[in-house]
């Protein structure tokens, strides 16, 4: 059977996994997760960065293999792309302390899996955790990794999505962030219809492609203490917010959408949701939704890290690629000690398998979306 080159014999997504901040968790996450044959046997993985400190990295966690056994995977039995770095730059590295050195290793990796992405080599990358800090150290000013993504990808829309799937119901979160890491007070000058209708475009045009849902409902928060209250607490959302959901609305009847909710409210029915509910005391209330839009960072991630803090996937939309990354930090204070919970980044290339597998059609399109009756 024929196939494509970033899939392979048996039509296993290739992926690009990169190591992420050498001084963090990513090296410990990745050789947690790798060891766990359910990831592996359904994708084919290769890891980008340099396989002497990820070497450094399971020699540290062996010493704490007595105290609280966890399964490892020998960084000999991975596939393994090394990247060139300066000559001397990987002995600034030290487990436990971002710098310039761990940001510029970082920055290279991943530069180096969109390339490979690029050219064909791989249908996806899933990227470990990096330190924004590390990287301008380096000279590298990129707000994040989705920056960067979208330079070299040389696409203009890109979008962060944050999907998570509930272990206690199986309905699954879907958060796009409208703005990302900017301050808070510049993000009412940030926000504009334009902004928004492009955001919604690539919300749609993911949840379509990636996920199988073809007519989906999408709330949309408000900027506001309650959305506004007519314009007692905030004007935008009587000066633009709700003539730009109206007309939008008109425009697209294969969807639905609702708001400004207020903020505050937003997160009852997807809570509802993640946790389920039997009360008869909220049987009337209405569904989740297929996914819901957050005007600032946040607005969005404080409700998706309280419910789903180990297991919440970032994804890029907008990229000619899949992307997905754990949704956690480099949390260099516990690197290198064994206690770095995997979960996310498990997820996160189950995700991106089955991304490809959607967008390379090994998937029958199918509405995936869930509406608990109490939600």
């Amino acid at each position: 059977m024929q196939t494509s080159p970033a899939l392979g014999s048996f039509d296993l997504p290739r992926l690009a996994l990169t190591m992420g901040d050498p001084s963090g968790i990513g090296s410990e996450v990745i050789l947690k997760a790798l060891a766990d044959p359910t990831i592996t046997q359904n994708c084919h993985i290769t890891v980008i960065g340099s396989q002497r400190l990820l070497e450094q990295t399971y020699a540290s966690l062996q010493h704490h293999q007595n105290d609280r056994p966890f399964p490892l995977a020998s960084p000999q039995s991975l596939r393994f792309l090394e990247v060139e770095l300066p000559y001397g730059l990987l002995d600034g590295i030290s487990l436990g302390t971002g710098n310039a050195a761990s940001g510029a290793a970082s920055f290279a990796y991943l530069a180096a899996a969109i390339d490979y992405t690029l050219a064909g080599k791989f249908a996806g990358i899933v990227t470990a955790p990096i330190a924004k800090s590390a990287w301008s150290a380096a000279g590298h000013y990129y707000p994040g990794q989705t920056e960067l993504l979208a330079a070299k990808a040389g696409v203009e829309r890109v979008g962060m999505l944050f999907v998570a799937r509930s272990p206690h119901t199986g309905w699954t979160l879907r958060t796009l962030l409208a703005t990302t890491h900017i301050p808070l007070r510049q993000v009412a000058d940030a926000l504009t219809p334009a902004l928004l209708t492009t955001k919604l475009d690539l919300l749609i045009e993911s949840l379509r492609q990636d996920f199988g849902v073809e007519s989906p409902r999408i709330a949309i928060a408000g900027l506001n203490p309650h959305s506004g209250e007519q314009g007692q607490l905030g004007q935008e959302e009587q000066d633009w917010l709700i003539p730009w959901l109206r007309q939008e609305q008109q425009q697209r009847t294969t969807i639905q959408l609702e708001g400004p909710v207020p903020p505050d409210t937003l997160w009852v029915r997807p809570g509802r949701a993640w946790y389920g509910s039997t009360s008869e005391e909220f049987s009337s209330i209405p569904p989740a939704h297929d996914a819901y839009i957050a005007l600032y960072h946040d607005q969005g991630l404080i409700p998706v890290k309280l419910m789903a803090f180990d297991r919440a996937i970032n994804t890029s939309i907008g990229l000619p690629f899949v992307r997905t990354s754990p949704d956690h930090g480099t949390a260099f204070d516990i690197a290198g000690r064994g206690v770095a919970d995997a979960t996310s980044l498990k997820a996160a290339i189950q995700l991106a398998i089955e991304m490809v597998q959607r967008r390379s059609g090994i998937f029958p399109p199918k509405d995936l979306s869930q509406h608990p009756s109490h939600s």
